[in-house]
């Protein structure tokens, strides 16, 4: 294969500004959402790339908000702090985020430089962070209390005659310790996600969520009504989400993957609309949450199969949905060295510079149409390579010729 294949445009990202006013160009519409996945969480790579990649979009596109897979309840903490300097970084970074992404070196630096931004600035003019995730790890799922408290508050703050009283609500939550043990997740037994409280929980939830939205017109000027809209969404995905960790089925994994990206789709969807009179959102999360096929793994000699947050919300918005999707060459510290030349990764690395930016169809177009997939990740290493059959359903790719650190 040639080195510079003629219809080939990239981008060096070395020159973010212009590498994205490019790519940006090759779209068929101004995302509302753009997304930018990593192919494996944990290396210090894609989110510092992403910071200067945010950067520049927020200087020169408009953009004026981010959204990363961390836990949108937590990141309201954050949010809090960027926007209007509320606590300290320390308790933004300790507090604000799930999965342990708080002590990643770039989030740090990410919230900082949002902060810096936004100093001075009219509040319609100020950045906006969000999570997009659920309240919930691999291994458990949170209890429905806060936001069922959180939504009835609200609900009994404006309207009289709620369907249930505080109490109620909190006797059946019961203790937290339950909700999130995470034996539940390998033995269904061991959930309480459907016993009669857990249902009654349901019910209720779902009759205060109606009720959130009957009454939306005279309640939609008030502070705080895209929080309970949000706090709605928790409380009745999490109880769904209990639903299925306790059902013994063989679909049980799979519909929990579903639910979890399911609930991802829906915090999106409430972020673009919100932010859709100020510009632009940034979204960051792996790829298998972000891509629009079928995402796939497998677990225990069972083959999982799910759609994605990606999927859900292109289905949505159409071409206001774009996807970049992340990959590497090397990174020597996860056991992922060099890939061979018959893969998507081998090639690129004969046409990338350190940090390179494709658009897909011109990237598809120009390769060999017999690329395998890449085997030789060791499973640990956590990465999901693009699978060159797939470059049509992504928009560009990120490559990271070493991503080492």
């Amino acid at each position: 294969m040639p080195d510079h294949p003629p219809s080939l445009r990239r981008w060096d990202l070395t020159e973010p500004h212009t590498a994205l006013t490019a790519f940006l160009g090759t779209l068929p519409a101004p995302p509302q959402l753009l997304a930018l996945g990593e192919p494996t969480h944990g290396l210090d790579a894609f989110p510092a790339w992403r910071n200067r990649l945010f950067r520049a979009l927020v200087e020169r596109h408009g953009f004026r908000s981010i959204a990363i897979e961390s836990d949108i309840i937590a990141g309201l903490r954050v949010n809090a702090h960027v926007a209007s300097g509320h606590g300290t970084l320390d308790e933004a970074l300790e507090t604000g985020f799930s999965h342990g992404f708080g002590a990643v070196r770039a989030n740090w630096e990410l919230v900082e430089w949002m902060s810096a931004f936004n100093a001075g600035r009219e509040p319609g003019d100020r950045l906006h962070f969000y999570g997009f995730d659920a309240p919930l790890e691999n291994l458990w799922a949170a209890s429905p209390r806060a936001s069922l408290l959180a939504l009835h508050a609200f609900l009994g703050a404006h309207l009289e005659d709620l369907p249930v009283n505080r109490a109620t609500l909190e006797h059946l939550c019961g203790d937290d310790a339950p909700w999130v043990n995470p034996e539940a997740a390998l033995d269904p037994t061991r959930s309480i996600g459907n016993g009669g409280e857990a249902r009654h929980l349901r019910r209720l939830a779902d009759d205060l969520s109606t009720l959130l939205r009957t009454e939306t017109p005279g309640l939609a000027a008030y502070p705080g009504f895209w929080e309970a809209r949000l706090h709605a969404r928790t409380a009745t995905g999490l109880l769904r989400y209990h639903a299925v960790i306790a059902d013994p089925g063989s679909t049980r994994v799979s519909r929990m993957l579903a639910l979890r990206d399911l609930m991802m789709a829906d915090n999106l969807g409430a972020v673009a609309g919100r932010e859709r009179g100020r510009g632009p959102t940034l979204v960051f999360a792996h790829n298998a949450h972000l891509q629009r096929q079928v995402s796939a793994m497998k677990m225990g000699g069972t083959r999982l199969k799910w759609w994605s947050a990606g999927a859900q919300v292109s289905t949505r918005l159409g071409n206001r949905y774009a996807f970049i999707a992340g990959d590497l060459g090397t990174a020597p510290q996860r056991g992922i060295g060099e890939p061979a030349p018959d893969t998507l990764a081998g090639a690129l690395m004969d046409l990338s510079g350190p940090a390179t930016l494709f658009a897909s169809r011109e990237l598809s177009a120009a390769l060999p149409q017999a690329l395998v997939r890449r085997t030789d990740l060791p499973p640990q290493a956590g990465s999901f390579p693009i699978a060159a059959r797939d470059l049509t359903l992504t928009d560009g790719v990120l490559f990271v010729k070493d991503a080492a650190g």
